[in-house]
């Protein structure tokens, strides 16, 4: 687990000072990791590696459920409870495996940290974005069905003057 200590001991971490980025606050020192409460303080980012596992293990024991219960019917009615026990165990089991895994816990960390320093667009932004994008999308509509009436008109022409 030498991944959390690289995560809240990294020198090369950008602060909230960089400029010309929107990186959010440094994690040590930082007063509004410390108005959090003690638990998320000393959770910091390790929480959402932890939430990412959780839900790994959720979409594995699903995905399991579903397949075997797909392969059961094949043979005989198939024991719901017997199948999901099952599935859970090794869900949880693969789980537990793949957190224990320095490379697989390394990467998920890595995405985390990167994902922490990425500016997320207002509520404003998305906003102005999307109506941009509908705009352009229906300028770009019209422009192409006009090219599309245009050419047909001609190709019509064509065909029934047979030139």
């Amino acid at each position: 687990m030498n991944a959390i200590k690289h995560m809240t001991a990294d020198p090369e971490a950008p602060s909230s000072t960089d400029e010309g980025h929107d990186y959010p606050a440094n994690q040590q020192g930082s007063t509004e990791i410390e108005s959090l409460g003690p638990t998320r303080a000393t959770l910091g980012l390790q929480r959402w590696v932890q939430y990412v596992f959780v839900v790994g293990a959720a979409f594995v024991l699903w995905f399991l459920d579903k397949v075997a219960t797909l392969v059961w019917q094949n043979f005989a009615e198939p024991p719901a409870v017997t199948i999901t026990a099952l599935a859970a165990v090794i869900s949880i089991g693969s789980t537990i495996a793949v957190y224990r895994n320095d490379r697989s816990h390394t990467l998920v960390t890595d995405v985390v940290t990167e994902l922490a320093k990425v500016s997320w667009p207002s509520r404003r932004e998305t906003y102005t974005s999307t109506i941009v994008v509908i705009v352009t999308s229906l300028i770009a509509a019209a422009v192409v069905g006009a090219f599309d009436f245009v050419w047909s008109f001609f190709t019509d022409l064509l065909y029934k003057h047979k030139v």
